[in-house]
């Protein structure tokens, strides 16, 4: 009788021992996907960001932090990350136990058990940004014109990116998100300066750093008054 008793007893803590450490392991899985989302927010504002100085013609080493630093390669290294961090994070969903994620709820999420709409703006921007990223590394062989409208995607790639960050639960509940969290916080923070710094990429269309740089280099000399 008390051998049986003893049994039971052990079999009830194994047991709870199994389901809170699947628990921790599945809020794990829950927690390593937002951090690879928010990584790749962070790389997609950066390489954005990167681009813009690149089309305005930012010099580092005439403006600031005045040091010869190659903003073409940190733009193609941003750009290596963004993808690996995108693709990363619907990855780690396919080794939840509950709720079970196929490949098909990753590569179109249309029939999501849970805000459909919204992780198929994900996956769509994922699909842009693959595009752009392609394009890329074909630069060399397709036309110029075609490589820069393709390399456009990115604007409605990054709008699409931040309307899933911001409006996905990450902990795969109710569907209502929280606007107050840290990460969405952050994203709306990155949203913002990313906004800003579009902003100024249109006003300064066509100009860029590079007249400033040619008034320098080009203004006639001045005669010297004697």
């Amino acid at each position: 009788m008390y051998l049986s008793k003893a049994a039971s007893v052990l079999t009830s803590a194994v047991h709870e021992i199994n389901i809170s450490s699947v628990w921790r392991f599945v809020m794990t899985l829950l927690d390593l996907c937002s951090y690879l989302g928010l990584a790749a927010v962070g790389a997609v504002a950066v390489n954005l960001l990167l681009g813009m100085l690149i089309a305005l013609r930012f010099s580092p080493k005439r403006y600031w932090p005045h040091r010869s630093i190659n903003i073409f390669a940190l733009h193609q290294w941003t750009a290596y990350a963004a993808i690996l961090l995108i693709l990363a994070h619907p990855a780690v969903l396919l080794f939840l136990q509950t709720p079970r994620f196929r490949f098909i709820d990753i590569l179109f999420p249309i029939h999501s058990f849970l805000q459909p709409v919204i992780n198929f703006l994900g996956a769509l921007a994922l699909y842009l940004l693959v595009i752009v990223f392609l394009s890329s590394l074909l630069r060399t062989r397709i036309r110029r014109g075609l490589w820069r409208n393709l390399h456009y995607l990115v604007y409605p790639a990054a709008a699409l990116l931040v309307i899933h960050s911001i409006l996905t639960d990450p902990n795969l509940k109710d569907g209502h998100p929280d606007f107050l969290d840290g990460g969405k916080i952050f994203v709306e923070i990155v949203t913002l300066l990313a906004v800003a710094a579009t902003a100024i990429r249109v006003y300064w269309r066509g100009k860029g750093f590079r007249p400033a740089l040619l008034a320098d280099t080009e203004a006639p000399r001045q005669p010297d008054a004697r």
